[in-house]
């Protein structure tokens, strides 16, 4: 082999490595991202001791009703958190604590989905008025006519192209009955869910970072 083609050949081999170290350092920079976004949103949203709202976090939703004697009554609670099962693998736990009119009959749903199943241009934050039976706050006429509280958000979001891609299973407790009949289990799939928020700001900062998490996941917008 001449030095020309030696050298020839050093300098593909150099060209090779530079290309092959670029998109390794992108790869890394990405995954390293998207962990960082998955971990804020942990730690913000789901109760960690010494973390928002008193550790709470911001999964709380408690509905109130007036009863007869005018005074409020909490008729329904529901907690929900967030977890990441894997590189973009996640699951939505939402439980219906025993209180009010379900304090007979507590139930937890989970949805499990990829990241990248998502649309990440379908993302919406609701807010609505959990004093008044949730009531949206979507019509601003409303808002002033029956003086609501915007205080309360969900996000909500869909799969690409309306693909039936996020898996839905729901077990529910009756508390009162035995045998077969105190459990029931419930599996489907769906193209929607959504996320309780107790912090309407809080909410859009959440919403912008799942968005950014399903693009980092290769999440595209739905064709139609």
């Amino acid at each position: 082999m001449t030095t020309r083609s030696l050298f020839g050949v050093l300098l593909l081999a150099i060209v090779f490595v530079g290309v092959g170290s670029f998109f390794a350092s992108r790869s890394f920079a990405k995954h390293r991202d998207l962990r960082e976004t998955l971990s804020w949103i942990d730690q913000t949203y789901n109760p960690h001791e010494g973390g928002d709202r008193l550790g709470q976090g911001h999964g709380w939703q408690i509905h109130y009703h007036k009863n007869d004697s005018g005074e409020e009554e909490v008729t329904q609670k529901f907690n929900t958190t967030f977890a990441y099962e894997g590189r973009c693998q996640v699951a939505i736990h939402s439980e219906t604590l025993p209180v009010g009119v379900w304090s007979e009959i507590p139930s937890v749903t989970t949805y499990t989905f990829n990241l990248r199943d998502i649309d990440p241009d379908s993302f919406k934050v609701k807010t609505y008025d959990l004093y008044k039976d949730a009531f949206s706050c979507a019509d601003p006429h409303e808002v002033e006519l029956f003086q609501l509280d915007c205080a309360d958000a969900e996000i909500e979001f869909l799969t690409r192209d309306g693909a039936a891609a996020i898996n839905d299973a729901t077990v529910t407790t009756y508390t009162k009955l035995t045998g077969s009949d105190h459990e029931s289990r419930n599996t489907s799939k769906t193209n929607k869910c959504s996320l309780v928020v107790d912090d309407v700001p809080y909410a859009q900062r959440l919403a912008k970072a799942l968005k950014h998490a399903v693009e980092l996941c290769g999440g595209k917008p739905s064709r139609f």
